[in-house]
């Protein structure tokens, strides 16, 4: 678990490790597992509490400033549960991923297979029990996909970063969309001197990663930073052993290659005026499954670039702009085997193919097509302002950011022995629009006694959708394919405006103890996948232009205690989230919305027809849910080489209300009751460090809640460990082991055994690191 804040050089090694983090816990347990991990983690606070009594209290935190407020605030002035993951943590981390290194932050949850194992368009954060939505940032600028709003992890290598900060609850009052469950800010490096680094790691299937940094310091008013980096896993299957022959003919590894290269320039002509640009370029290739047509390809270039002009020491403002063009191409592969009595295309029982089925021929082919190019324009400015007395700080700004995108699909019949792939195109759907988001807001702190600052933030967004269009065509299916007349056309804008406010309070109590409190409002916009894109085959999903804005009004409670060689944090927290985004089956005498009707027919009534065969489902605002718990971590320096952290967090998520069908009151899917986990530090000598990281989950529902019978994965603890000697010249080497004891689980959805996604196997790599 990475709840800590260590900076490099501030203090000696012999001083106290400078962590920070604050966490809620759950006490009640439904297994002896449990019990004893909650039993453990108690008996190490209360050994703590005793050590601690001994020491003198101070604040040895240094002035760690973190930027996911939005405002530089420093780390011990957060009055929201906060995590910082420093640059020595990632390094002696074992993870290969940006997204595999977020997994050990209590509250966050994020899937054991890599992001490069699955489909880009499902990369995704659950925070806090709540799913889709969080903020991920590069140096505060989104890394969410334009058109998707899922995650670019293939664009942040573990190379050039410099620390992460997770700042939990609902941030729109300074960020605006996406900000509901909580804010990821990824900080890169920036030069300090004439330095480079380079390494080189190969792992596991086949899997090597190599990077190399470079920065030059020009003179006093600019410097130049250059990095590139390359990636490659042959992987491995995702499907379960026991399924994979009768379940997936044809399947296999799931593979992918990934590059970068950035070059930034940072310079300052003058004392009051610097500012920085910074371009990149970004590439991942995956193959899905290891089908023959199974592949997501994504290319394209970044650039960011800012100004800071400085009025006096209490005073400055801000411009940034920012922008991504992105090529997204996709396969969508599968495969079937040919043999009496079973062709491709027959349906494969609930128990699978028979052994008779499996020995035919298999036959691999696409799905379907997507051609996806979309772009993201955005700026900002913002005014900093500090005063003395009551007013402490202000700050005012205003936002702009600018989406837009398409997706055309071709979508493929099964092929079978008379039906060649040339005569298979099915159908073929086309959707499009933009979205346009302005803000303004504003920060303001009060301090009108000593130990008790409040700040208060509200932020006005109107966001607009136009220029949408979405068509289907459908093919006949004869000896040439023959396209019908196509369904749809353009389809309403649509306008809305949303006003978050937020207020939160610290008080220092003792030099030792503080207490934090918050309330606020957040949202989240449907993205243009939802609005604009109708896709599938044997059943299709319709997009609503006319989707609202999912709400959170959140609250939560906490204090924290630390000393020199101990520290704890508790939370209590609610998240209370309206109309959230969901999708329901049209059936046979429902009402039949007007754009399910305009793709499927004016003669629709929910049953298969020429346009819409198979099921039909459609976006809605439909539901309403509920996230409470309690996160509870602490971190104790046992001895002046040896550290450990643990944590606890219990989460209730459940509907309160939808219109889905499903029932209300029950846990949510993917969302376990109980998370614990903890990790060891240990300086076995001065320069040889090992790290030991333990997490446990507790069983969850991975098929929707209204399935019969439920489909669910059991409790599971999952070690990784790593060994760093660092050999003096700049030179240093890892051996990292992942998934310890191989086990096998899964924390993706699934309605059946088969169609789980199996997590990241026993993985072994050893990395070679030299600064330069």
């Amino acid at each position: 678990m990475f709840i800590s804040m260590r900076v490099r050089g501030a203090l000696p090694r012999s001083d106290p490790f400078l962590r920070r983090a604050r966490g809620q816990g759950a006490h009640r347990s439904s297994s002896l597992k449990l019990r004893a991990l909650l039993g453990t983690s108690l008996l190490v606070l209360g050994c703590s509490a005793v050590r601690a009594e001994d020491d003198n209290s101070s604040d040895n935190l240094t002035e760690v400033v973190v930027n996911a407020t939005r405002w530089d605030t420093k780390l011990q002035d957060v009055p929201l549960h906060t995590t910082i993951i420093s640059k020595e943590d990632i390094e002696y981390s074992p993870a290969p991923t940006v997204d595999q290194l977020l997994r050990q932050v209590p509250g966050l949850l994020i899937p054991g297979a890599p992001f490069y194992t699955t489909d880009p368009t499902g990369n995704n954060i659950t925070f806090r029990g709540l799913s889709k939505k969080v903020l991920v940032l590069v140096d505060g600028v989104p890394i969410i996909d334009p058109f998707y709003t899922t995650i670019q992890w293939f664009r942040v290598p573990l190379s050039d970063i410099d620390r992460v900060e997770i700042v939990r609850g609902g941030g729109s009052a300074a960020w605006g969309n996406l900000a509901v469950g909580g804010v990821i800010n990824i900080i890169t490096s920036r030069p300090q001197n004439d330095d480079g680094e380079a390494s080189f790691t190969g792992a596991s299937m086949g899997t090597y990663r190599a990077s190399i940094n470079k920065d030059e310091v020009i003179n006093d008013y600019l410097s130049i930073a250059l990095s590139a980096d390359t990636f490659q896993s042959d992987g491995y299957d995702t499907n379960p052993r026991a399924y994979r022959q009768a379940f997936w003919p044809g399947a296999g590894d799931s593979s992918a290659t990934g590059q970068n290269v950035r070059i930034g320039a940072y310079f300052q002509p003058t004392a009051d005026l610097s500012g920085f640009f910074r371009a990149g370029y970004h590439v991942q290739k995956q193959d899905i499954g290891g089908y023959a047509y199974g592949a997501n390809d994504q290319k394209g270039p970044d650039f960011q670039g800012g100004l800071t002009e400085t009025f006096d020491a209490s005073s400055h403002l801000t411009a940034t702009l920012y922008g991504q063009n992105v090529n997204f191409t996709k396969y969508n592969g599968a495969g079937c085997y040919v043999a009496t009595p079973y062709a491709c295309g027959a349906f494969v029982s609930g128990s699978g193919a028979s052994v008779a089925q499996q020995t035919g021929q298999v036959l691999q082919y696409a799905t379907s097509y997507d051609q996806n190019p979309y772009l993201e324009r955005g700026a900002s400015l913002i005014y900093t302002h500090g005063f003395h007395g009551i007013l402490a700080d202000a700050q005012f700004g205003t936002d702009y950011r600018y989406i837009s995108g398409e997706d055309s699909q071709q979508t493929f019949r099964t092929p079978t022995l008379a039906l060649p792939q040339v005569l298979r195109v099915q159908r073929t759907n086309y959707g499009a629009g933009d979205q346009a988001f302005y803000a303004v807001f504003s920060q303001i702190k009060l301090r009108p006694i000593d130990p008790v600052e409040i700040t208060i933030a509200a932020r006005e967004d109107r966001y607009q959708s136009s220029n949408g269009t979405a068509t289907q065509t459908d093919y006949s299916n004869v000896a040439t394919p023959v396209a019908g007349l196509p369904q749809g056309g353009a389809v309403p804008s649509s306008s809305k405006t949303r006003f978050d406010p937020s207020v939160s309070l610290r008080y220092q109590e003792t030099q030792n103890l503080s207490f934090r409190g918050s309330v606020y409002e957040a949202f989240r916009a449907p993205g243009l996948n939802n609005l604009f894109r109708s896709f599938g085959s044997s059943s299709i999903t319709i997009a609503n232009p006319l989707l609202g804005p999912e709400t959170l009004i959140g609250k939560e409670l906490g204090l924290d205690w630390r000393s020199d060689r101990f520290s704890f944090g508790a939370t209590l927290f609610q998240e209370d989230v309206t109309n959230v985004v969901a999708t329901y089956q049209i059936t046979p005498g429902s009402p039949i919305p007007a754009q399910v009707l305009a793709i499927c027919g004016a003669a629709y009534t929910g049953v298969a027809n020429v346009f819409c065969p198979g099921t039909v489902s459609f976006n809605t605002n439909g539901q309403d849910e509920r996230s409470n718990g309690v996160e509870l971590d602490a971190e104790w320096q046992i001895a002046r080489h040896l550290n450990l952290a643990t944590y606890l967090t219990g989460t209730q998520a459940y509907y309160t209300s939808n219109t889905t069908g499903e029932p209300n009151d029950t846990q949510l899917p993917l969302i376990p009751r109980y998370v614990a986990g903890g990790n060891l530090t240990w300086d076995a000598l001065e320069n040889w460090t090992q790290f030991v990281d333990i997490r446990y989950s507790s069983s969850m529902t991975l098929s929707n809640i209204n399935a019969s019978p439920l489909f669910r994965q059991g409790g599971y603890a999952v070690a990784d460990l790593s060994s760093t000697y660092r050999f003096g010249h700049g030179f240093a080497a890892s051996v990292a082991v992942q998934n310890i004891f191989d086990k096998s689980y899964t924390d993706t959805s699934a309605s059946v055994p088969q169609g789980v996604t199996v997590a990241l196997p026993r993985t072994i790599s050893v990395t070679l690191h030299q600064k330069f």
